[in-house]
This record gives structure tokens, C-alpha cells and sequence, in this order.
């Protein structure tokens, strides 16, 4: 894989060599293998390689052909062997061809319609110096980033932010617009990013760039796609199976050993288990890691949630003789050591820095044994174990009172579901939003408590509204979950940062195109099938998991040991509160008295309470985060010697 950078100076008077050697200097971390740049007389462009494929022995970038004048890309082609054919290429020629080479031949032939001939993860830049062209483009559901800055003489792309900001007409201002929506987890334009001048190529789009015009188009329509009907609830079954399969198949390519997360749910366990399932049919081993909490902790009694996810994780493991499970343990890292690491790898503040504790943890582990590969069921939720009760509401607007009549009764006869919660997703997103405020307990008891930010931003810019709506959890979509996710979401950040931390791959097939594009055309009711939450998952996973995980409701609580770990470094966090301040960025952002008095008032009890966690696990850890990453670009604040 690589990070790819480029800089055309439209008026020909920038140091574009110069340029893009410093862009492609700031992108090291990701490709430190090799280093290689095109110069024309306006325009250079180059990327960073870092091997993690067979092929990318083979890699030779920046590439040139027949009316191409330079092409440099990060990819990962899921379809190099259907690729092949379609090209006439032979086997013995695509072995020896870098994936940077068959999407060189695919452009050949294709053009910018290339982009419907790939399947897999990508973001390129293809140049054209006879008819001053630049074409840019990113993978279908966006696994990997591509950000790029513009004025009247000058555009410039790269993998990340941190490959623009050498360039002076770009910096690195931080946009202050973007962090208050951030800290309120309202929806924010996938195409922002939190540097003001820099903006993300969405995934699933292509950008076309000539001196007079510049056009930005999304190839991938995923609101074009037909309605799925096959013959039985089995059909949709076979049918998922064989784009899932097929999904994590073409993820097991790497030149290193193989690996996997893997929790007490769903999305990690199907994952873990076909993979497992699969390499076992070549006598290769899976390893497999699970975040456990630290010996001494004692979890409370809950009837929704469970604190250690080791033993179920076992008993996923113990079905496959090829999976080496591991668990792993990582209370001797405060999340405060790994603020400034995460968020370089990022470009952007830590979501949830006591999960990155872990997480760090299972990648350095990883990274010791040798394995390259590491795979995971992050997006899972959306699609794999979607669990469907905005479906409700759709068959409700849509008059399909029948359907609606049949599955609530099935909810209800199964114990799935509250009638409360189902009356919640069926009827309230059709209401206007005073009734809804009013009605929905949701709502109606919605408080500021879950985030750092200062009211008076959150006033003035108006977000407790926006707020309240993006998190009330429904939506008139039946498919919301997943919507969301292809509108506001861009995961390619949690693919990009292992490899520049750990020179790991981080893979996921429940965000593969063809599973998405299952879930988006297959009814809804096979989502909740029998009554049954996530009922496409756990009938689609029959012989794959215990019966034990397919039954299980109660969700595994990440990170359930973070008061303990919290506790242990209250002092640290607040001198950390107390260094925020000499950042007027910060000071101006954050409401550091309310930060400061959470430390104060430090609670002994009620860790398992909504409240204190919100307060606690979420409000501080992440306001500190956030203050961290301001203070980093802060140009006006005070440093001591």
C-alpha cells in the first residue's frame, strides 16, 4: 500500500519538485519502503510505498504510458483476476504486475469509466501532459483517504492532511465550524475535513480537474440500485453468504502472516470465523486478538451489557484448531500516553481515546509476531448485523400495514424488542420535530452532558437541534444506519493509521462494495426475519458460531475497566486541563471549567451509570483529546521553555 501526493501550479511559478518532495517527506510514516516522485514543467507527483501485498515487489511508481504521462496510486485490487481476463491479460503477466500496473492497463482502456471496471481499495491520480489533465478518484465505500487543496494557480492532493500542509497556500488552520459539530456528534458533509482549506475527495467519487473547468462526480450510485427479489428467505441467505465470503476471501492477500480482532459480537466473530474457516482449507493459522480489562476489575451485574469479552471470544475460537487466540491486556497505557501518537496517525482528534488504548496494544502485538494482515468487522453494525427496526417506520409511511402488523408481533413474541422501542422507531420519525421532542423520552430528556464543547458555541451555531435529531437513533429510512454511514462517514482514517503506526493492513468485509450493495437491494424484512433483531446475521452465521454468540443479545462493553485506568491518572489529566489553557484555540473550544470540575469531583461509585459515563468515559477523555489536537495547531499558543 502506499500515500500518494501531487501539486500542479497552474501558472507555472511554484516550486512543484520542491513541493512535492516535502508532501511526500510528511507521508513517510504510511510508505517507508520507498520514495519516488514524477517533475514535469508544472506539475510532480509521487507516492511512498509501503510492501504489504506479493505484488508490490513489482511496484515501480510513478507509472507512464501512451497518454498517460504519470500515474501514482494506492490500491489494493480485490479483482485483479477478473481484471485480467477483461483486459486479455494472461496469468503469467498479472503475476509479475503490481496492482499499480493493471490499474495503469485498466485506464489504457477504459479511461475514467475505469473506475466501474475495479473492485477493491484505492485512491489515484492519473496525469495527462499533452492535454493538461489531472484525474483523481477513491474506492467505492472509501478505504482509502485522498484530500486535496486548490486556489486560482495551484491544486495540490495527497493521502492525508499532513501531506498538504508543507504547502503555504494550504497550512493547517483549524476549522472551527467542523470541531464544534465533531464535539456535538452532529452529521458533518463527508467531504469536510477539520483543516479549513483542505477538503476529502468523497468516497465513491472522481474529480476531473483541466486549467478552464473542474468537475466532481459520484461514479457509485447507491441510490440507483434495484430492489433484490429472489425466491425464499434461504435464496437471500445464499446470496449474502456468497458476497460475504467472497468479501473476506479477497481480503486474506498479504505478504506476511494473518490476523484478526475479535470481540464478544457479531461483526468480529463472522469475520474471524470465515476467515478462520478458510485459511484452515490451506492449513494456515488465523491469530486472533481480544481486548480484555485488566485482572482486578469487577463488573458489575447488567441485563444489556457485558464487561469481558475474552470468554466469548473463546468460544469462537475454540470451534476452529487453526485460530491462535490471543488476549490482550493493556491497563499499563493511559490513554494520555498515546494522544499526540493516534492523533498524528489520524490527522484528527481520537473518537474514543480509551478504546485506542487497546487498540494500540492489539496492533503492536500483532505487529511482533510478523503479521501484516489484520482484519476486522467494524462496519458491521450497518450491515452485516444491521438490526433493522427502522424498517418499522418504512412500512408504516409506505402502507404496508400488514408486514408492519406481522413483524411486531413476532418482535413481541420473541422478547427482541420493547414494544416502547418499537412504538419509538415506527411512529416518531414521522412526526414533526416539536411532537417528537416532546413524545420521545430520547429527546425529551436530552442534556449537554455527553460533550466538552462551550455552550455559548453550541448556541450560537445552533447545534442542539441538529443534535438532538442525528442522535435520537431513528430515522424514516428503513436502511438508516447504513445511509448514514454512506453519507456522513469516510473509515478510511482506521485503515490508514495501522499502517503508519504499525505497518499493518486493516481490512473489513462488512464494508465490501457488493455486501453493501446487498444490504441496500435485499428486503427488509430479512433484517428481522421471525421477529428476530439482526436476524440476517445470526441465520446467515448457522455453523459458523456457537449457538451461544447467533443467541446472544447483551453487547460487550468496550474499554469496561476505563474508570480504573481514569482513576489511576486523575492527577496527569488534570495538569493536562490546566496546559489547555495557555491555548487560546482550546481555551476558546472547550469548556475546561466543567473539565476541570469533573477531575475534582471525581465519583466513587455509578461507573456503570449512563451518566458518569458520559460525563467521564466520553466528555472528558474526548475534550481532552480535542484539546491536544488544538493546541497542536494553535499558531497563538503560549509555550514555556
Amino acid at each position: 500500500m502506499s500515500a500518494i501526493a501531487g501539486i500542479w501550479s497552474l501558472n507555472g511559478e511554484a516550486p512543484v519538485s520542491e513541493a512535492c518532495r516535502s508532501m511526500l517527506q510528511a507521508l513517510t510514516i504510511y510508505g517507508p519502503d520507498d520514495t519516488a516522485q514524477y517533475t514535469g514543467s508544472s506539475i510532480a507527483l509521487g507516492r511512498c510505498l509501503l510492501r504489504l501485498l506479493p505484488e508490490d515487489d513489482f511496484d515501480a511508481q510513478p507509472l507512464s504510458a501512451p497518454g498517460v504521462t504519470a500515474l501514482v496510486a494506492d490500491i489494493r485490487l480485490d479483482n485483479r483476476i477478473e481484471l485480467g481476463l477483461e483486459l486479455g491479460l494472461s496469468s503469467q503477466q498479472t503475476g509479475v504486475m503490481a496492482d499499480s500496473a493493471m490499474l495503469l492497463a485498466a485506464w489504457q482502456r477504459w479511461q475514467e469509466k475505469c473506475v466501474e471496471h475495479l473492485s477493491g481499495a484505492f485512491s489515484f491520480a492519473v496525469w495527462n501532459q499533452q492535454e493538461q489533465h489531472l484525474f483523481l478518484a477513491r474506492d467505492h465505500t472509501g478505504e482509502r483517504p485522498l484530500v486535496y487543496a486548490s486556489t486560482a494557480n495551484c491544486f495540490a492532493f495527497a493521502s492525508m492532511p499532513k501531506g498538504l500542509h508543507p504547502l503555504s497556500f494550504v497550512g493547517s488552520e483549524v476549522d472551527e465550524d467542523y470541531v464544534a459539530r465533531y464535539l456535538m456528534l452532529t452529521n458533518i458533509a463527508i467531504e469536510r475535513s477539520i483543516f479549513r482549506r483542505i477538503e476529502r475527495l468523497p468516497p465513491g467519487h472522481a474529480l476531473s480537474i483541466h486549467r478552464e473547468k473542474k468537475k466532481l462526480w459520484r461514479y457509485w450510485q447507491t441510490d440507483r440500485l434495484p430492489e433484490l427479489r429472489l425466491g425464499s428467505p434461504e435464496e437471500y441467505l445464499d446470496c449474502f453468504r456468497e458476497r460475504f465470503d467472497h468479501a473476506v476471501r479477497v481480503r486474506l492477500r498479504t505478504r506476511g502472516r494473518i490476523g484478526a480482532q475479535l470481540s464478544g459480537g457479531l461483526d468480529s466473530a463472522a469475520v474471524a470465523a470465515t476467515a478462520a474457516g478458510m485459511l484452515g482449507a490451506e492449513g494456515r493459522e488465523l491469530t486472533c486478538f481480544t481486548a480484555v480489562p485488566r485482572a482486578d476489575f469487577q463488573s458489575a451485574a447488567s441485563s444489556t451489557h457485558f464487561g469481558n469479552e475474552g470468554p466469548s471470544a473463546a468460544e469462537v475460537a475454540a470451534l476452529y484448531p487453526n485460530i491462535r487466540h490471543v488476549l490482550v491486556e493493556s491497563s499499563a497505557t493511559s490513554f494520555l500516553d498515546i494522544l499526540d501518537f493516534n492523533n498524528n496517525l489520524y490527522d484528527h482528534p481520537c473518537f474514543g481515546p480509551n478504546n485506542e488504548v487497546w487498540t494500540n496494544a492489539i496492533m503492536a502485538q500483532a505487529r511482533e509476531q510478523g503479521i501484516t494482515l489484520l482484519l476486522n468487522g467494524n462496519c458491521g453494525n450497518s450491515t452485516l448485523s444491521y438490526e433493522g427496526l427502522p424498517a418499522l417506520s418504512t412500512w408504516l409511511r409506505s402502507g404496508e400495514w400488514g408486514t408492519l402488523a406481522r413483524v411486531v408481533r413476532q418482535i413481541h413474541s420473541t422478547h427482541s424488542a420493547s414494544m416502547r422501542l418499537v412504538l419509538r422507531h415506527a411512529v416518531w420519525p414521522s412526526l414533526p420535530f416539536w411532537l417528537r421532542r416532546i413524545t420521545d423520552p430520547h429527546m425529551r430528556n436530552f442534556t449537554l452532558d455527553y460533550t466538552p464543547l462551550r455552550f455559548e458555541i453550541i448556541e450560537r451555531l445552533g447545534l442542539r437541534r441538529d443534535a438532538m435529531s442525528d442522535m435520537s437513533g431513528v430515522g424514516k429510512d428503513g436502511r438508516n444506519a447504513l445511509r448514514t454511514l454512506l453519507a456522513y462517514g469516510d473509515t478510511s482514517d482506521t485503515n490508514i493509521a495501522p499502517q503508519g503506526g504499525w505497518q499493518l493492513d486493516s481490512r473489513d468485509p462488512t464494508f465490501d462494495r457488493r455486501v453493501v450493495e446487498f444490504c441496500l437491494m435485499v428486503p427488509l424484512e430479512e433484517f428481522l426475519r421471525g421477529g428476530e433483531l439482526r436476524s440476517l446475521a445470526r441465520r446467515a452465521m448457522v455453523g459458523r458460531l456457537p449457538s451461544s454468540t447467533l443467541k446472544r443479545r447483551m453487547r460487550g462493553r468496550q474499554s469496561a475497566d476505563w474508570y480504573l485506568n481514569l482513576t489511576a491518572v486523575r492527577g496527569r489529566m488534570g495538569a493536562e486541563v490546566e496546559r489547555l489553557r495557555s491555548s487560546p484555540l482550546a481555551s476558546r473550544m472547550l469548556d475546561l471549567e466543567r473539565m476541570s470540575s469533573l477531575i475534582e469531583k471525581w465519583p466513587n461509585h455509578g461507573f456503570e451509570e449512563d451518566e458518569v459515563i458520559g460525563s467521564y468515559h466520553i466528555t472528558l477523555t474526548r475534550g481532552l483529546s480535542v484539546g491536544r489536537f488544538l493546541m497542536q495547531y494553535d499558531p497563538d499558543k503560549v509555550t514555556t521553555s
